[in-house]
């Protein structure tokens, strides 16, 4: 990598005026740009009709690229956006998302002291639409077994070991053996490109350092939870239906038993409580390792007092 290198980062956006110009502004307001490192940054647009683009055109002298039209949603854009930019370091920022003050610095630093670095994420933190501090996090992921495992380092919020999307940074190496974003997916493709990173054996590294801040509010897309962990699912279960010797046998038995469970507990909300709790006793049979948690528990009892409920009322 060059000693000052290059970052290109892509900003897809769509009707988020009210956050769109703080993100522009996180970006282009980096300390060290043009000094200890150049910028190349896309804000790919699919076609706003609120005052997103009024907003983008303040800025175009210092944009790589910009658009607004519309396209094939989030990843398409994503995709648009790196078609347009070239560099050593390369992300992507929502719009309604931020970079916290020194991070492209900080990240530039490490990438230059280490030359063999694919990927590198940092602390996130987590704000509310006013831009007020919920809570920090710093992942833990470190190899393809733990990202696999979405029980333990993904769906259990309290252990909060997933990586949060615009505290990552992966360099130019990998996204030439990645290739783009896949476009099928429209709430987990950056898991997948992790995922797809780690099956190649991608070297990762963290850094407790706030590089970006993630916005929790009403419209953000990620908040479809059921049909986002549906994307999950589909994206790891190659690797439950296949022998990896890169995952534990024992380790393997228990997620192929929790992947069943997820998807039947997503199902829930479409069955009648009858339905439910006859699937929930097949699968105990099929799985008995569910027994052992506490989730198949509740959900048991839960489905119970429902089917209790509707005999109740139609009595």
């Amino acid at each position: 990598m060059e000693i000052r290198p290059t970052f290109a980062i892509v900003t897809p956006s769509f009707n988020q005026a009210a956050y769109l110009e703080q993100t522009i502004l996180s970006v282009l307001n980096q300390v060290g740009r043009g000094v200890e490192f150049d910028l190349q940054y896309a804000i790919i647009d699919g076609g706003s009709v609120d005052e997103s683009v009024d907003i983008i055109r303040r800025y175009k002298s210092e944009l790589t690229y910009w658009c607004s039209e519309k396209d094939r949603g989030q990843t398409h854009a994503i995709n648009k956006g790196f078609a347009q930019v070239r560099g050593d370091i390369h992300a992507y920022l929502n719009s309604d998302d931020l970079y916290r003050p020194g991070a492209l610095k900080s990240v530039a630093e490490v990438f230059t002291s280490d030359p063999n670095l694919d990927l590198l994420h940092g602390v996130c933190d987590k704000i509310d639409a006013d831009g007020q501090l919920l809570s920090q996090q710093l992942g833990g992921i470190r190899n393809l077994p733990e990202i696999v495992n979405l029980w333990e380092y993904w769906l259990r919020p309290k252990h909060n070991l997933n990586f949060i999307q615009p505290e990552v940074f992966w360099s130019s190496t990998l996204a030439q053996k990645l290739g783009p974003f896949d476009e099928s997916l429209h709430y987990t493709m950056d898991f997948d490109y992790w995922l797809r990173g780690f099956d190649r054996g991608m070297n990762i590294r963290s850094i407790n350092v706030p590089l970006a801040a993630f916005r929790i509010h009403e419209q953000q897309k990620t908040a479809a939870r059921s049909a986002s962990i549906l994307e999950l699912l589909d994206r790891v279960e190659p690797y439950l239906r296949r022998r990896d010797a890169r995952i534990e046998p024992s380790k393997l038995q228990r997620m192929q038993s929790l992947f069943r469970f997820t998807h039947m507990i997503i199902a829930e909300e479409q069955s009648s409580p009858s339905q439910q709790l006859l699937s929930l006793l097949t699968l105990a049979v099929d799985e008995p390792r569910l027994l052992q948690t506490n989730q198949f528990w509740r959900s048991l009892r839960r489905s119970g007092r429902r089917m209790v409920w509707n005999r109740k009322r139609t009595a």
